[in-house]
């Protein structure tokens, strides 16, 4: 791998450990009396709530290989089909009504991600855009990285 280059590929959630159990020990650790919601493995996705499952990647820096990334994109958004997902359209305004802490911070703690992963929520309104919320240090080419994976579209930008 080349120096500053990015090392990404898909990851699929394994059943074990039950996110809900991580989801608890997580907000326990964080203080949080109680959950309304915690991500759940659906189709090969990551599930919250009643979003359709996320597409996952992970990704370390070529650079520092010390802080995992993981990328969470809509299947929708880029085209993509999940067996058994709903075909309606995203309410408007879910990238910023997703309870990211309760999204990510399990997510961040999961045993395939050693020493801890930052998470990116990213939502395509589109063209060749992306906005992004996340829990941990930001990684926009990590972010562009994917998006040029999983797309037509070589060159991706930070929506405004």
């Amino acid at each position: 791998m080349l120096d500053g280059m990015w090392s990404v590929e898909p990851w699929i959630p394994p059943a074990s450990p039950d996110l809900g159990a991580l989801a608890m020990e997580a907000a326990d650790a964080a203080g949080v009396a109680s959950l309304r919601a915690w991500p759940e493995i659906r189709k090969g996705g990551i599930g919250f709530g009643d979003l359709p499952p996320f597409l996952c990647w992970r990704g370390k820096d070529g650079k520092d290989q010390g802080q995992w990334h993981l990328v969470l994109v809509q299947a929708r958004e880029v085209g993509a089909r999940v067996p058994g997902a709903r075909i309606a359209p995203l309410p408007e305004g879910w990238l910023e009504a997703v309870d990211l802490e309760s999204l990510a911070r399990p997510l961040s703690l999961h045993p395939d991600f050693p020493g801890g992963a930052a998470v990116h929520v990213v939502h395509l309104p589109g063209a060749d855009q992306f906005r992004v919320r996340s829990l941990g240090p930001g990684a926009l080419d990590l972010i562009s990285e994917v998006l040029k994976r999983i797309s037509h579209i070589q060159t991706w930008h930070p929506a405004d």
